[in-house]
C-alpha cells in the first residue's frame, strides 16, 4: 500500500512564525504572550502536534503576523526627514520655482538631494521631475523623458516637433522642472533645457554630482557652457554630511544616546553618507523591534557589519 503524506494546511503560518523567531531573537513564549495563548499551545501548533482547534490558533497567529508586519513597515519606511541639507535643497528649488530661473544643486552622493527633490515635487503643483541616465542622456531621450513626466504619451519623437510640443505644454504654467542626475547630460541637452526654460518662463533646477557644476565652469568646453552658466541664479553645493543632518535623523528614529549618535556620525562620513546611514538604521531597527528594544549601539554596529559583509 502506498504511503500517503498529509500536508499541514497551516504550514505557511508555521514557517512564517518560525522565521520571526529565528531572525528577530524572539522566543515562542514571547509569541504566545503577544498572541494571548499558552506557550504549550503555540509549541504544539508549531510542531504539528496540537490536538485542539488548529484553525483558531492559525487565525490568531496570522493576525499577529499581519499586525507585526504593519508595525515593522511603519518603523522601516519612515518617510522624508527634514534635514539642514534638505532645507538648502528646498530653498534652491523654491527660488527657481518662484523666480522662474535656473538653479543648480550639486555635491557628493548620499546627502539626500534626490529625496529632497522628490518631496518638493510631491508637495507642489506644476512641479515635474525627471532622472537622467546613460540611456536617457541624449537630447532626444531627455526631451522625451520630460514629455512622459508631463503626461504627453503621444508626444512626437523627432527633436524639432518634440521641442515645440513641450514649449506649448509648459508655457504659462508657472511650473518647475527638476532634472536629477543632470551630470549625465551633455552640452546639447543642457543647452536645449536652457532655451526651453527661457521660452516657457518656468523654473529649472539641475541636480547632480560635482561634475554637473564643474562642466559649466571649466574644461575645454567652458565657452560653450558660458550662456548657461551666466543664467544660473543660485548655486547650492553640498560637499559633506552636516552634523545637524545626523541629529535630525537620529531624532526621527528616537535615538538620543550620545554613543549611538557618535557612531551614526561616523557612518554618515563614509562614502554613501546619509544613504548608508539610513540603510544601517533600517537593519538595526528590524532587529531592535524584534527584541522589543530601542536601537542601541550594538544594533547599529551589527547592522553596519551586515551591510559590509
Amino acid at each position: 500500500m502506498d504511503k500517503v503524506t498529509t500536508l499541514n494546511p497551516h504550514q505557511r503560518t508555521v514557517d512564517a512564525v518560525n522565521e520571526v523567531i529565528k531572525s528577530a531573537a524572539i522566543t515562542a513564549n514571547q509569541v504566545a504572550k503577544e498572541v494571548g495563548l499558552s506557550p504549550a499551545v503555540i509549541s504544539g501548533f508549531l510542531k504539528g502536534s496540537y490536538g485542539g482547534n488548529n484553525d483558531a490558533v492559525n487565525n490568531k497567529l496570522k493576525n499577529w503576523l499581519e499586525v507585526r508586519d504593519s508595525r515593522l513597515q511603519q518603523i522601516v519606511n519612515r518617510g522624508y526627514v527634514e534635514t539642514h541639507s534638505g532645507k538648502q535643497i528646498h530653498t534652491a528649488l523654491q527660488y527657481a520655482h518662484a523666480a522662474s530661473c535656473i538653479t543648480v544643486v550639486f555635491g557628493i552622493s548620499g546627502v539626500g538631494k534626490t529625496f529632497a527633490a522628490r518631496e518638493y515635487a510631491r508637495l507642489n503643483n506644476n512641479c515635474w521631475m525627471i532622472t537622467a541616465s546613460p540611456s536617457a542622456s541624449s537630447l532626444s531621450e531627455c526631451l522625451y523623458e520630460i514629455a512622459l513626466e508631463l503626461g504627453m504619451s503621444d508626444a512626437p519623437r523627432r527633436k524639432g516637433p518634440l521641442c515645440r510640443a513641450l514649449a506649448r505644454r509648459l508655457t504659462d504654467t508657472g511650473g518647475l522642472l527638476i532634472v536629477d542626475e543632470a551630470d549625465h547630460l551633455g552640452y546639447d541637452a543642457l543647452e536645449e533645457l536652457r532655451i526651453l526654460q527661457e521660452k516657457t518662463n518656468i523654473g529649472l533646477t539641475l541636480i547632480g554630482n560635482d561634475r554637473v557644476y564643474s562642466q559649466l565652469t571649466g574644461g575645454r568646453r567652458s565657452e560653450e557652457f558660458a550662456r548657461l552658466f551666466s543664467r544660473l541664479a543660485k548655486k547650492t553645493g553640498l560637499h559633506k554630511t552636516k552634523q545637524n543632518d545626523v541629529i535630525a535623523i537620529a531624532k526621527s528614529w528616537g535615538i538620543e544616546g550620545k554613543k549611538e549618535r557618535q557612531f551614526m556620525q561616523k557612518v554618515a562620513e563614509r562614502p554613501g553618507a546619509l544613504r548608508l546611514l539610513n540603510m544601517t538604521l533600517r537593519i538595526a531597527a528590524i532587529t531592535a523591534y524584534g527584541q522589543e528594544k530601542p536601537i542601541t549601539l550594538d544594533h547599529l554596529r551589527a547592522a553596519l557589519a551586515d551591510l559590509e559583509s
